[in-house]
């Protein structure tokens, strides 16, 4: 690991590093969990893992969808205890899908990198970090509410747009516990992290082993030197309370606390349908349906998302399926790639970073290529579509939303192609494009059979049927 640690030197406070492959467990770790206390790292300390955090909300909730306790197709409102909805579009219902996908038109108000708004504690950014109680209905449709802000809600209809939204998994927290009767760390702990012994919390004062948390740093140019930002003390200290039930929506959105071999099995859950160490955590449809593309369009940062899950290619053009976290000067992502059995946690607790892609600053960008160069090894992937238009993608399950059937021909949305091939068209002024080869679409319709003659994949069809190999 000479290399990795290369890459951290001189501009990384503290690092931690897993990487699972093939059954395989490959853990390392460098530099300081605390200045002040000159603390080191280990392969236990534990990080608060910004936004990866909303991937394990959305695994609470699809957890209620197995227990029957929750629609994710229905309406919010149903599950909340009053009416939600985007006043400019009063018809329409917002589902909790929509939250998980960030397409509910439900923003986070103020800018809270607008200096211009400071100190207006309106909205969700206006009282986020803020601790005193704030009830959610009086941010979502309480209009006389000294919290309420028109800013909440965007100029267009729930599931037509695409805007990345903290507060939608914050209400998604509420509505864990809303449809469980717990609050969500007591839920998740009861059906997620006791049956992965695993020591995690959305509450620093609620994590087991408290001396193993992190500090975070920030390098200040004026003194040359990387300097303390928040001690693990403070994040005790100023972890939320408990407020009533449903009305739980800040710290979901980025405040999990976890070490990067725990998030591993964690990942792992979602590599291996839903199983770990043959401990069955969620059912196998479950994982299917969270690891399916439910967005695709042609935002540079966001093109595709699953259920919390970001889409990337930035690497050699091959999928990976995770989060990125960015807060306090922390960095960190979680990527797997379910077919190759490969997968990596990395998080770093304070540097120097550039951004270099889209996704990755310039460090994230060559720890996660190393660990793909090193081990990663594609593994073949067959396609199979019978005559009924069920899709199977080496067992993983894949539901068609939208196609036709011409002179047996099928004709494919482009997000089911998408599903289909792995891949994430870039959709451009010039056209889409698939693995730089430019496609055709009519009517929003796209022709297989065509698709995979330019791309110059194998395939066999009789009928409407395929059995399609890569």
């Amino acid at each position: 690991m000479d290399k990795i640690k290369k890459i951290l030197e001189d501009k990384v406070v503290g690092a931690q590093l897993y990487v699972y492959h093939n059954e395989k467990n490959l853990k390392y770790y460098y530099g300081k969990a605390s200045i002040l206390n000159n603390k080191d790292i280990s392969n236990k300390t534990i990080f608060r893992v910004a936004s990866i955090s909303k991937v394990v909300v959305a695994m609470g909730a699809l957890k209620l969808m197995e227990q029957d306790k929750l629609d994710i197709n229905q309406d919010i409102s149903n599950y909340l205890g009053f009416k939600v909805r985007n006043p400019k579009y009063p018809n329409d219902i917002i589902t909790t899908k929509m939250l998980m996908v960030h397409t509910s038109s439900i923003l986070d108000g103020y800018d809270d990198e607008d200096l211009s708004h400071d100190g207006i504690e309106k909205g969700y950014n206006g009282v986020n970090g803020k601790r005193y109680d704030v009830k959610l209905k009086d941010l979502l449709t309480n209009t006389n509410s000294e919290y309420y802000s028109d800013n909440t809600y965007a100029n267009y209809a729930p599931g037509e747009n695409f805007a990345y939204s903290n507060f939608g998994t914050g209400i998604l927290a509420c509505i864990i516990e809303k449809c469980s009767n717990q609050y969500l760390n007591d839920f998740l702990r009861e059906n997620i992290f006791k049956p992965l012994n695993i020591d995690a919390s959305f509450k620093a004062f609620e994590i087991i082993n408290q001396e193993l948390i992190s500090d975070t740093f920030y390098y200040a140019d004026i003194e040359n030197k990387f300097l303390t930002n928040v001690t693990a003390q403070n994040f005790i200290a100023t972890t939320y309370n408990n407020f009533e039930l449903g009305n739980n929506f800040r710290g979901p959105a980025g405040g999990l606390y976890i070490s990067m071999q725990d998030l591993g099995k964690i990942m792992q859950l979602l590599m291996h349908d839903g199983s770990y160490n043959e401990i069955e955590i969620f059912k196998k449809e479950t994982i299917d349906l969270m690891l399916q593309m439910h967005y695709l369009g042609p935002n540079i940062e966001y093109s595709a998302k699953g259920l919390q899950l970001k889409f990337v290619d930035e690497i050699d053009n091959v999928l990976l399926k995770g989060h990125t976290g960015t807060a306090y000067n922390v960095r960190s992502f979680m990527f797997f790639e379910k077919n190759s059995d490969f997968g990596v946690c990395f998080i770093m607790n304070g540097g120097k970073y550039q951004d270099v892609t889209a996704t990755f600053n310039d460090i994230q960008y060559e720890v996660l290529k190393y660990c793909y160069e090193n081990f990663y090894l594609k593994t073949a992937k067959i396609v199979t579509i019978d005559k009924d238009l069920n899709v199977w993608s080496n067992q993983r399950k894949i539901i068609l939303n939208d196609m036709k059937i011409e002179s047996d021909k099928l004709y494919l949305s482009l997000i089911d192609l998408a599903n289909i091939l792995d891949v994430i068209p870039k959709i451009t002024n010039e056209g889409i494009f698939v693995n730089n080869l430019k496609i055709q679409s009519k009517d929003n319709f796209i022709d297989l059979e065509e698709v995979l003659n330019i791309l110059k994949v194998k395939y066999q069809k009789e009928g409407i049927s395929y059995k399609i190999g890569f």
